[in-house]
């Protein structure tokens, strides 16, 4: 909804344009879109106030758009560079392989997602008559349980050449071993094997208007089940050994 928002209503230059995400919100016009987004403004205005609610609204959207824009214009770049193999992890509706079907014949994408999730985006893209393109493997992995580059090897992925992960909205979701133990595992790979991850950091690193933004964040995501777990530091985190 933050992707297809930005699209829709956002002055140009545009930072990131998902011509797709409108159709895997689930909202069948941009009316619909505008209300389900009114009635969250609405909800969080109830607890704060009118101007907080419309702040924090443009406050999610922003680092979405961003990190999206960012993570493809790495990847044009590893192609550039010879990369063949793209894995997601934690793929949610994230419309890569959906939107950028000139890159078949260059580019391997493989999205990596927890089972329920890839069935409930299969039911999206079915609504939306989007295909699964040729150059695309849904692997099933639960990061807690299964074992990540067993579940790729089986679903076509080469370990003896190079790959581009990507990791945008998960970590915070998940415990330090799992993160870690993912990172190990990529970081066993070929040479030239990249990823790159989103996390968050601690509320003591942030302002005081951000903490306040953090802390509706976090109520929210404890409320639908889905608390969130990690936070790292980032000169602490870029001491950490994946040993």
């Amino acid at each position: 909804m933050s992707r297809a928002a930005h699209l829709l209503w956002r002055p140009p230059p545009k930072i990131f344009e998902d011509t797709l995400a409108l159709q895997l919100s689930g909202c069948e016009s941009e009316a619909v879109l505008k209300a389900q987004i009114d009635q969250l403004e609405a909800e969080v205005a109830r607890n704060t106030n009118p101007d907080f609610a419309r702040a924090l609204l443009r406050w999610i959207e922003a680092p979405v758009v961003t990190r999206s824009r960012y993570l493809e214009d790495e990847v044009d770049q590893a192609i550039r560079r010879g990369v063949s193999q793209y894995v997601i992890l934690g793929a949610g509706l994230d419309s890569f392989a959906y939107r950028r079907l000139e890159l078949a014949k260059a580019l391997h994408i493989f999205e990596v997602d927890h089972p329920a999730t890839q069935a409930w985006k299969r039911a999206r893209l079915r609504a939306a008559d989007i295909e699964l393109p040729a150059n695309l493997s849904l692997v099933p992995v639960d990061f807690e349980k299964e074992s990540l580059i067993d579940n790729l090897r089986s679903s076509r992925y080469r370990a003896d050449v190079p790959g581009l992960f990507s990791w945008l909205g998960v970590t915070m979701y998940l415990s330090t071993d799992a993160i870690f133990g993912t990172l190990r595992a990529i970081a066993a790979l070929a040479p030239g094997t990249e990823i790159i991850f989103e996390y968050i950091v601690p509320k003591d690193l942030v302002d005081e208007e951000t903490q306040k933004m953090l802390a509706v964040v976090l109520i929210a995501a404890q409320a639908r089940g889905e608390p969130q777990r990690t936070f790292f530091e980032p000169a602490k985190l870029a001491e950490q050994r994946l040993r």
